[in-house]
This record gives structure tokens, sequence and C-alpha cells, in this order.
């Protein structure tokens, strides 16, 4: 059945009512037999697409198989956004900021998003991960980020301030100051968490404890940000030697508590979490920590699997490293089953009580096992969204689809990133990182 095609050529102006009420009849007509529908999105008709699309689907949401791309009954509803490729790794699309808080909404009740140049129209990923600075005084054994000295090719504060002004008129609601290095060694940090939290962003960090005095605490209370403080073991012992630094665990457990105090301390809106990295050392530790952690008044509990793996590119296509070096020491032994399955019962057991706190439901724990047991894709049986659900800007302003992988698509100081994020040439590697072999299994990574 042909599609029947509207506001090809433009939207009628407001004024000119009869006219609307024409094209409106015939849309819920098309839609009431099934015919597809092409509609040509723009500010001044975006409403009228919500308003016939709520009434196809009373219940607000989407028909949706494993599988199966999203529909609204049984019409087909392409929403066509106007774009120019200016050059293969930039594309403008027009009133993208504008009408990205309706796209959600659309998408989410079935209509497929193509932009006129025939490609799919990519919403704007939920986060931006940025991180200011490389430098960090750990050694943990699942990381390399070790560098001692500031890179002199840092972005600038100015440069830092322009992604933050960027990502908040495209429609992104939250970013992550973190990466390489350790956040609060990057002198700016307090300022830019406030400059963020201006634009309305919801920003994300993650420390490793140590410079989190009193008196940053008492700031950081003043500010509407989440801090996750790094912890992988409850005992000083099993912490210590995965970070590699005396004393580290007393003050990585003091920066929780002062948090928690500066919090408590007045009307805050920041939220304290401990975030940890499941290995061979740590896995009886695990639970007890996410229950110190509720108990001395954590907001949340963010656990991950360690990840060694690395993708090298290899023509057009990407290959799977592991670090068999590590491997040989962090990955779980098979005899460590039985404490894995211990370790996940035990949390999904925190998750039930206190709904929220955990990061993780009980079927990705449950992955989590499997994942130790084999981490191939076949394995496991997922897929990799984070072409669509993550972006990152490192040090020295490379833009990153993810950090496992050997290649930046652009210096975020002299290309937008939204230009970016619906070029050609992302498109190409969107359809890389579904064919990659990866199963990272960071939060970033979903099923598919």
């Amino acid at each position: 059945m042909k599609a029947l095609e509207l506001f090809a050529t433009g939207t009628a102006r407001a004024s000119d009512a009869p006219r609307q009420v024409r094209t409106a009849a015939r849309a819920r007509a098309a839609v009431a037999t099934g015919r597809p529908l092409v509609w040509h999105i723009d500010p001044t008709n975006m409403g009228l697409l919500a308003d016939i699309v709520r009434e196809r689907s009373p219940s607000g949401r989407a028909s949706r198989t494993p599988g199966a791309s999203r529909t609204t009954d049984s019409a087909t509803i392409t929403a066509v956004l106007r774009a120019v490729d200016e050059a293969p790794d930039r594309t403008v699309v027009a009133d993208e900021a504008t009408l990205v808080p309706t796209l959600r909404r659309l998408r989410e009740l079935g209509v497929a998003l193509q932009l006129s140049t025939g490609r799919p129209y990519v919403l704007p990923p939920p986060a931006v991960d940025i991180s200011t600075n490389d430098l960090c005084g750990l050694a943990c054994v699942m990381c390399k980020n070790r560098a001692p000295t500031r890179d002199p090719r840092t972005m600038a504060p100015t440069h830092v301030r322009a992604i933050f002004t960027e990502v908040a008129a495209w429609g992104v609601t939250r970013i992550a100051l973190t990466g390489a290095g350790e956040p609060f060694r990057d002198p700016e940090m307090l300022a830019y968490i406030a400059e963020a939290s201006a634009l309305g962003l919801r920003v994300n960090v993650t420390t490793n404890g140590f410079p989190v005095s009193k008196a940053l605490a008492t700031e950081l209370a003043r500010h509407t940000v989440s801090v996750s403080v790094s912890v992988h073991g409850l005992t000083p012992a099993v912490h210590e030697a995965i970070v590699g630094v005396p004393k580290s665990s007393a003050n990585a457990l003091r920066a929780v508590r002062r948090l928690i105090a500066a919090r408590d301390a007045r009307p805050s809106k920041l939220l304290v979490n401990v975030s940890t990295v499941v290995q061979r050392q740590n896995i009886t530790e695990v639970a007890p920590l996410a229950r110190w952690a509720k108990e001395v008044g954590c907001n949340g509990f963010n656990v991950q699997p360690v990840n060694l793996q690395h993708g090298a590119i290899e023509g057009e296509r990407i290959s799977r490293r592991d670090d068999v070096q590590l491997l040989s020491t962090l990955w779980p032994l098979r005899k460590d089953a039985a404490l894995l399955r211990t370790m996940s019962a035990d949390l999904a057991a925190i998750g039930k009580l206190h709904p929220r706190f955990l990061n993780v439901s009980e079927e990705r724990l449950e992955l989590f096992q499997r994942y130790f047991h084999s981490s191939s894709r076949e394995a496991l049986g997922v897929s990799c969204r984070v072409g669509e659900t993550f972006l990152a800007v490192d040090h020295r302003g490379a833009i990153k689809p993810c950090y496992r992988l050997p290649w930046s698509r652009g210096d975020a100081r002299e290309v937008s990133l939204r230009m970016v994020w619906n070029s050609a040439v992302y498109g190409e590697t969107r359809k890389m990182i579904t064919a990659c072999p990866l199963t990272c299994m960071n939060n970033c990574f979903s099923r598919g």
C-alpha cells in the first residue's frame, strides 16, 4: 500500500485552519485503514501528529514483539526530519532542539524516525560522558589510567563549557563528568558542576574518594549532583589490593560518610552512591559492601563485572582482544561459581527490600554469572545498543562511541557533537558496533 506523505513542501500557515483540518482528517483516515503515513515534521505540525498518534494508541504505549520494530497498531507512521549533509561527518538537522522532547514521546508510541537524507534519525543519547582530565593517583589492577602529570593536550575549560552548552541545547538531560581521571583533581570541577546544573543538566561524578574533604562535601551538597565513590571491598585488605594504594580504603569509606553527612546537614539534592567492580578478589565482599552502603545512608549501589576486552579495527569490522594476562589474575575461576551465585542472590534480596537502590535487575545479575562462565555474545544472547545510548568526549576532545574501541569520530573542539551523531560516518560506526563481538557488560551495555 502506497504511503500517504504529508507536509513534504512545508506546513500550512497556522491561520489556514480549514487546510489543517483537512490534513488531519486525511492522516486519521490513513492510520485507521493501516495505510503507511509519512509525516514531514517541523515545530508547527508536530503537535498535530502527536495528537493523532495518541488517539491511535490510547494506552500510551507502542505494541512491540521481541526483535520487531515499533509500530502503532497496524499503521506504520514515519516522522521525517529535514536534514542536510554538510560533509560525511557533519549533518545538520533542522529544528532538532525544539523537536527532541516530542520526538522521544513519539518514538515510545511507535513512530519511526527518519532523516530527509534517507537514513534513520537517532535521538540524542540520554547522557554524554565528558572526561576533563586524565590524572589519577591510584593503580587499580583493572584500569590503566594512571597518568601522574596533566596531558598538555587536555581540553581547555572554555571547550568543556562549550560542550555543556551544546548538549543542553541538544536535548540531552544528563552528563557524567568522569572518564580517564579523578574528576576532583581538575580545579574547575566544582564550577563545572554548578554551570552544568544551571543549564538544567543532571550531573554524575565518580570519584576514588581521596579528594573529598569536608569542605568539598559541603560544597557538593549545595548542588544537584550524583556522586559515586569507587569502593571495591568492605575490608581494607581487599580494596587496597585492587587499587594498589595504602590507606585508600579508609579514604574511600570516609568520603562516603562525609558526603552523606553534608547531604543530611541541610536540604540537599546531592545523591551519594557506592560503585564497585566484581572480580576474583572481591566476590564475597560485594553484597556486604552493598548492605553497608545502605546502612550508612547511601542513595544507590552500582555494580558491574570486570571488563577485560578491547576492540581492534580490522578493515570494516571489529575484532575482540582479551587481556589474557589480567584474565589469569582477575577473572573468577570455575570454582568461584557458587560464590557468584551467592553474591547474586544476596544482591537480588537487597534489591527486593530496597527497590531502586541497586543499578541492576535480577535478570542482569543472572547475566553476570553467565558472563563469567562464558563471555561470548552467542552464549549470553545479547546485543549492544551503545551506538544509540552512549557518547563520550575524552580529555583531548576526542568524540568516542565507546571507550573499548580504538577510534574517535572527530574532535569536539572542532565539530559539533550533534552534527556528528546523525552523520553518514556515524551511521557506518553504528553498523560496526551492531556486529561488534565485545560483551563488555558495562552500564552502557544493554540487551537489544
